[in-house]
């Protein structure tokens, strides 16, 4: 089992919904948002959490906040203390959010397309992967393949808990762009042309279960907070 949840953040700027939708998550998360320095990151994080909070109301059947408890592993990736056999994965970028909710380890990453910096593209790709950047000609083609790099190898840095431990250069996307060196597979999402989404998960673990496209649930955000 496996579902991926998209929504539009930039709703959440107006100060009636982010306070309606504070309201509606755990009190961790609002310690998150409340610690944001920008009205744009402080939305960003607010849906990160109504999306988290939408699906386990779903999976327990109840319209009422959910109080959520977490655990962290070793490298603080967060887990579900109440629901153990769930896994999730959240992740921002720009103007879009996105959770992942899985039966499995699972990790995800969501990057918006933006000018790049060569210094960004350098620490990020590997040899192999910078070779076939260079014999790109179209400035989009670059892009494009620079940010399927850089989404798949932030998917597996929170599959595994690392994050920013993780030397992105000795990871390398290749094969039919499904796979990463070492032990894991993922796969990629365009659910907007301006934006890359990429899940990931063990090899390990048989039948990734990707589903074949991802949800764009703003509209059920919007009535979860409309609701109260």
């Amino acid at each position: 089992m496996m579902e991926i949840c998209l929504a539009r953040t930039d709703g959440f700027l107006q100060e009636a919904l982010f306070w309606k939708g504070c309201r509606e998550i755990d009190s961790e998360r609002l310690e998150k948002v409340t610690a944001c320095k920008t009205a744009e990151d402080k939305a960003r994080s607010l849906c990160c959490g109504l999306l988290l909070q939408h699906k386990l109301r779903c999976y327990r059947r109840t319209k009422k906040r959910v109080e959520l408890r977490y655990r962290y592993g070793k490298y603080g990736k967060p887990y579900l203390r109440d629901d153990p056999a769930l896994y999730f994965s959240l992740s921002h970028s720009g103007s879009f959010a996105v959770l992942v909710i899985a039966d499995r380890e699972v990790g995800a990453d969501l990057q918006t397309v933006r000018p790049l910096r060569d210094g960004l593209v350098r620490r990020t790709l590997s040899e192999a992967e910078y070779r076939r950047y260079t014999q790109m000609v179209s400035p989009e083609e670059k892009r494009d393949w620079f940010f399927r790099c850089w989404c798949a190898k932030e998917s597996y840095a929170k599959l595994t808990g690392e994050g920013l431990r993780k030397e992105f250069r000795s990871l390398s996307l290749h094969g039919d762009g499904r796979q990463i060196r070492p032990g894991a597979i993922c796969r990629e999402y365009r659910p907007w042309d301006s934006c890359f989404v990429n899940v990931c998960v063990h090899k390990t673990d048989g039948d990734p279960g990707f589903p074949e496209s991802a949800m764009d649930i703003t509209e059920q955000l919007y009535g979860l907070v409309g609701e109260n």
